[in-house]
């Protein structure tokens, strides 16, 4: 096993292009054995079959698992440093961090529905009990995709920038790369308006950049996964909203949306909706004034040991003292 106590090979652009390329290579590796699975068994995919969102919920988690295996490969050989030092400590209160994310996600939900109910985008509400079978496979699944995206983008690749870099140019790039990562999700309903698509993509880039705050103000992820899953969790299973264009079949609240309104977000939900926006800017304005008692994170260790170390010691991988004691008890 590789000592803690070393500084990440490369800088981290070339650490964020190899965990990239690995990750592809991946998934394109576990997408050939799921084809290849379905040769042997007798099954196949038509061209013109739609999955249903249970499927395509499935396979959005399936997806990430070579993503994850990427993680904790770069992690121990690139970054040098233990997968649970991206931020997922058991520290105390680290439930409390989970919980009260996971309220936020739902009350910036439960506002931006009331909202469009006010404004009329949501009306002819109904509701029904939800069987519990979908309820476990949504609350599991939703926890495990918004988990690996806040790993894998406040995780693995903001903290690597900000190993290097400035704190806002760190989060504003990821946050736009998060947001464009989230195009593909236009397929899904090629038929959404182009102003839709816009707002939908500016909410998206300050849903990253709230959830990078939420991160660098914690060091944590726990607020941040939290968030994200109580968001996704509430805004599709509970109230009847697309989640990124995927709408659910079997959600709590019954809703008929008008898809061709900015306040409702359209055929791709509540992301696309300016009540989401302004949501967003107050909660970003809020936690950027915002201060937390929080550990001190792994890049930041690794920062501070870059800026004290001289030319000659630059050319060397073994890292500064300060960097030397064990990850779990900063």
């Amino acid at each position: 096993m590789i000592p803690s106590g070393r500084m990440p090979l490369f800088n981290p652009i070339v650490r964020i292009a190899l965990f990239s390329i690995i990750s592809f290579a991946l998934i394109l590796l576990f997408s050939f054995i799921a084809l290849l699975m379905l040769v042997i068994t007798g099954q196949g995919i038509a061209p013109e079959q739609r999955f249903e969102p249970k499927q395509m919920l499935a396979l959005t988690c399936f997806s990430y698992v070579p993503v994850l295996i990427a993680i904790l490969i770069c992690r121990n050989l690139l970054d040098r440093a233990s997968f649970l030092s991206l931020g997922l400590e058991a520290h105390r209160g680290w439930q409390k961090h989970l919980f009260a994310g996971f309220l936020g996600g739902f009350t910036m939900a439960a506002v931006s529905f009331i909202g469009c109910l006010a404004t009329g985008v949501a009306r002819d509400l109904s509701m029904h009990v939800a069987p519990i079978k979908s309820f476990l496979f949504y609350f599991a699944c939703l926890c495990f995709q918004s988990g690996m995206e806040e790993l894998t983008m406040r995780g693995y690749i903001l903290q690597n920038l900000l190993t290097r870099y400035r704190e806002t140019s760190c989060i504003v790039t990821t946050s736009v790369l998060f947001s464009a990562l989230h195009l593909v999700n236009f397929t899904i309903t090629p038929s959404i308006p182009f102003s839709i698509i816009v707002v939908a993509m500016l909410n998206i880039t300050l849903f990253g950049c709230l959830m990078a705050l939420v991160y660098v103000r914690t060091k944590m992820l726990w607020a941040a996964i939290g968030l994200h899953w109580g968001w996704n969790f509430s805004t599709g299973f509970i109230f009847g909203s697309p989640v990124s264009g995927l709408k659910f079949d079997d959600s709590m609240l019954s809703v008929k949306w008008a898809y061709d309104s900015l306040l409702s977000g359209g055929a791709f939900g509540l992301e696309g909706s300016i009540v989401v926006t302004t949501l967003l800017c107050l909660a970003i304005i809020w936690l950027s004034r915002a201060s937390f008692e929080a550990p001190t994170a792994w890049w930041e260790r690794v920062k501070e040991a870059y800026e004290q170390r001289t030319p000659a010691q630059l050319n060397s991988n073994i890292i500064c003292n300060e960097v030397e004691h064990d990850e779990h008890t900063a």
